[in-house]
């Protein structure tokens, strides 16, 4: 059975009227849709190799004849829930089985010199931003678009977070002054403009916005998070790329794919800065996520981040093993807990060196993210 997944989106009228999928042995489809209803939308779809797609998109050939005419006698008709446009299923039908009314009037081109018809590609150039158009299907969107209060904050607030730290990573390898000057908290926050029909979908847009040449800084991060996000059907390989970056980053997308897995609400997002003029596609569904969870809680040691502190204790509470440190580094004052004894600690007049695993956590009441330190080690200097 070939199973059909977006690609991309070609002509958008209230909604994708044309698109091109892509099934699992890697073969295009162009895929027109034919008839809508509340619960499912119909597709007609078209086998189409790399050089008859460049004709469509250079307005070389007529979107009819190309039906009329399939380059491999093959035609397919898919029904999808409506806004789900992935693992569709297709049901072979011959060229005389197509009503009249699924096929386009003669003479329709697409035209490159038009305007993007994509719309997360419109939002992106209209304000000068990097856009992202985040689909949520949770169990209670599956008949009408709606979201609970929990499900929507927990979703907003996750990719928040998975852009947050996959922006610092991408950070990491750069010059100490570059990296402080593209560090504010401008660069990788989200706002939300808006929402759309169809699952429950959440407009967000860089707050900070894109150069003269169009490039948006968060799209460091949303580099990385596509680079995991293609590979959920193979949970080693989305390990192994997770592990590449590890940490705080890694701690998240455990996060994200517990919560895709645990309530049945799949992600699909796309996104755009204005440079590119073009969008990227990508959906995470529980049934992928709950495999690469599961192998994510096999590996702890992905999530480990470990912070070394030289300096002199102001304080040590040996009952409650609780510690605070001067650290010579900056001079701050660096407080934690501790997974070791602490008897036998000097205050003030001895340098230690302290070993700590930096954990994220949640407060209770505001949900902020903080870090948290917990000795591991520790040797007199």
């Amino acid at each position: 059975m070939r199973l059909l997944d977006h690609a991309d989106t070609l002509i958008y009228y209230d909604g994708p009227q044309l698109i091109l999928a892509q099934d699992q042995l890697g073969t295009q489809y162009v895929c027109l849709l034919v008839e809508e209803s509340d619960e499912a939308d119909s597709w007609l779809c078209l086998p189409s190799s790399d050089a008859r797609v460049s004709m469509l998109l250079a307005g070389e050939l007529d979107l009819r004849q190309a039906f009329e005419d399939p380059e491999t006698g093959e035609l397919y008709s898919v029904r999808s829930e409506s806004g789900e446009l992935f693992s569709m299923r297709t049901i072979p039908i011959s060229a005389d089985e197509v009503p009249e009314s699924w096929l386009p009037e003669r003479g329709l081109l697409l035209r490159p010199d038009e305007p993007p018809q994509n719309e997360v590609v419109k939002e992106a150039l209209a304000r000068q931003r990097a856009v992202i158009l985040c689909r949520l299907s949770p169990p209670e969107s599956r008949t009408q678009p709606k979201i609970t209060v929990q499900h929507l904050a927990q979703a907003v607030k996750l990719v928040q977070r998975l852009v947050m730290h996959a922006y610092r990573k991408a950070l990491r390898d750069l010059g100490v002054v570059t990296r402080t000057q593209l560090s504010a908290v401008d660069y990788y926050e989200l706002e939300v403009f808006g929402f759309a029909p169809g699952s429950f979908a959440v407009w967000m847009q860089s707050a900070y916005p894109a150069d003269l040449l169009g490039y948006a800084q968060v799209a460091k991060a949303l580099d990385i998070i596509d680079a995991v996000s293609e590979r959920v059907d193979d949970p080693d390989a989305a390990v192994l790329k997770i592990a590449e970056f590890g940490g705080h980053f890694a701690t998240v997308c455990k996060d994200l794919f517990q919560f895709i897995s645990e309530t049945d609400t799949a992600i699909e997002y796309e996104w755009s800065m204005p440079e590119t003029g073009t969008s990227t596609h990508r959906r995470i569904s529980a049934r992928q996520a709950g495999p690469v969870y599961a192998a994510m809680v096999q590996r702890d040691e992905l999530a480990t981040v470990l912070v070394t502190l030289v300096g002199r204790l102001t304080k040590v509470d040996e009952k409650y093993r609780t510690w605070r440190l001067v650290s010579e580094e900056d001079q701050k004052e660096k407080s934690g807990s501790s997974e070791i004894e602490l008897a036998g600690l000097t205050i003030a007049t001895q340098r230690y060196e302290f070993v700590c695993e930096e954990r994220l956590e949640e407060e209770r009441g505001t949900g902020r993210e903080t870090t948290k330190l917990y000795l591991r080690r520790y040797r007199l200097l």
